[in-house]
């Protein structure tokens, strides 16, 4: 089995997973907007000997952890916008009644004054009785804590007194811009990422790639290869360019496949030192991403094999950047697409997943994470488009411009709907052309009354009548190698 990333899936169940977490997070929210406070503390903790009575220290350390009879509790101090706060439940519907409550909270060092008293609320049955600083550390009472009642601590302390660990300190920063700043964030930024993305499409260097022209010629406009000719159509590589190669491959007696019916086989012909120098750079790796050196065969398996070593194939990143740099070379690009587009999904990806670690740490710490549904899914669909249009943003010079039309008028020709006869020469001929634009169908479908001979460089186990049976069994065998390969690509060069 083939191993490769596919980026729309990717992001797809990325946001998928957002939308989830969000909605859970929001059904378990009850209090939303409230202070977080935590689960009320293990009644086992308790070290009074008096079956009616609750009593319980808590050390409070200088980073703002609290412990409980020397294990770390699940909360600590809770970074406000300018205060540090213990909001703590000690008892949340106890199993007993407890005629005396008593907490005492150590301080890490004394402090003479918190930012507002300290209190004790107690419901549901259970009396308050008093919450007072007492130098190093907060003594709490209450009384008549009952099955039904909820107990829990509060105490407000100067910013600073704490020393919080950076995370937390993040945390206050974010939690200290208002929630308004997050909504008219979510109202302007889209607008402004729409306002990016039409720069992409309609600036100077770059164009919206024109899909059909009219008119046909009936002759290729120049001698370039099939793969520059499949860029020229879609504007970037696509699985088309390595299939077109593969046949023209063949055709100049490099290659020969054999179609045993339920699988292929692809043999390797010997090439004299003079032949090698015929075959273009990204031919010549092309051809070592298939065979191993001393290979001359290579079967079904052996292909899934040899794409499934690595998560990114280094050699297909090479024959895509060397069909580019074809183009570049001959004046039909500004820059490079491999480049260009690397560029743009780089910014693509970088919103994206700002957009994603933004969401995610507002939904855990922001007070409201209502707010977090506008900045950060906004800079999540900036990123999604970005790297989905990123493939259409090729920067054709004025050459370019002039040679694309006339090669998406040489498609119209093959793709038209008028039979050839007689001419079984001219279907090989312009075959990997047609399949290098994604018009082999239509191209083999014009031969259906014409003669028709067997290339030598393929064979088939059983018997093939016409051009058109001929390319029903050969094009499978070539599209299983052009997704195969593009899937095994890294994506960042197509």
């Amino acid at each position: 089995m083939v191993i490769g990333i596919y980026t729309r899936k990717l992001i797809f169940f990325s946001i998928i997973g957002l939308f989830i977490f969000a909605g859970v997070k929001l059904v378990n929210q009850k209090n939303i907007g409230l202070p977080k406070v935590s689960a009320s503390v293990d009644e086992s903790q308790n070290t009074s000997k008096s079956p009616y009575a609750f009593y319980l220290t808590i050390d409070a350390k200088d980073n703002g952890s609290l412990y409980i009879n020397g294990k770390k509790a699940n909360t600590s101090i809770a970074p406000r916008t300018d205060m540090d706060e213990l909001r703590f439940v000690v008892l949340s519907e106890p199993t007993g009644t407890y005629q005396d409550v008593q907490i005492v909270v150590n301080l890490p060092k004394k402090i003479n004054r918190l930012v507002s008293s300290p209190q004790i609320i107690a419901v549901h049955g259970a009396t308050p009785i008093r919450a007072q600083l007492e130098g190093d550390k907060i003594v709490y009472e209450a009384a008549n804590a009952g099955p039904s009642s909820t107990v829990t601590i509060v105490a407000q302390f100067p910013k600073g007194y704490f020393n919080l660990p950076v995370s937390q300190e993040i945390e206050r920063t974010f939690n200290s811009v208002s929630g308004w700043v997050w909504v008219i964030g979510g109202v302007v930024l889209p607008p402004i990422a729409l306002m990016i993305v039409l720069v992409m499409f309609f600036g100077s260097r770059l164009q919206v790639l024109q899909k059909h022209v009219s008119g046909s010629r009936d002759t290729p406009p120049n001698n370039i290869t099939p793969g520059l000719a499949s860029i020229l159509n879609y504007g970037h590589i696509t699985p088309h360019a390595i299939m077109a190669t593969l046949i023209d491959l063949a055709q100049r007696g490099f290659i020969e496949i054999y179609n045993r019916g339920d699988d292929f086989v692809i043999y390797r012909k010997e090439i004299s030192h003079q032949d090698i120098y015929k075959l273009k750079p990204f031919e010549r790796i092309l051809i070592e991403k298939i065979f191993l050196p001393k290979q001359r065969k290579v079967e079904t398996v052996d292909v899934e094999a040899r794409l499934s070593r690595h998560l990114f194939s280094r050699k297909l990143a090479l024959v895509y950047l060397g069909v580019y740099e074809e183009g570049k070379a001959l004046g039909y690009f500004v820059d490079n697409p491999a480049r260009l587009h690397l560029k743009y999904r780089m910014i693509g990806i970088g919103s994206f997943f700002l957009g994603f670690f933004g969401y995610l740490f507002f939904a855990f710490y922001s007070p409201d994470p209502k707010f977090v549904l506008f900045l950060w899914l906004s800079l999540i669909v900036l990123g999604v488009l970005m790297i989905n249009l990123a493939p259409d943003l090729t920067g054709f010079s004025n050459l370019g411009k002039k040679v694309r039309l006339e090669w998406l008028k040489f498609r119209n020709f093959l793709e038209e709907n008028m039979p050839i006869r007689g001419h079984d020469e001219l279907f090989e001929q312009y075959l990997p052309y047609a399949v290098a634009m994604g018009v082999e169908a239509a191209w083999a479908a014009r031969f259906v009354e014409a003669s028709f001979v067997l290339p030598e460089w393929y064979d088939y186990a059983g018997k093939i009548e016409g051009a058109e049976n001929f390319a029903k069994s050969l094009l499978p065998i070539i599209d299983f190698l052009g997704e195969s390969f593009n899937a095994s690509s890294d994506p960042l060069v197509r």
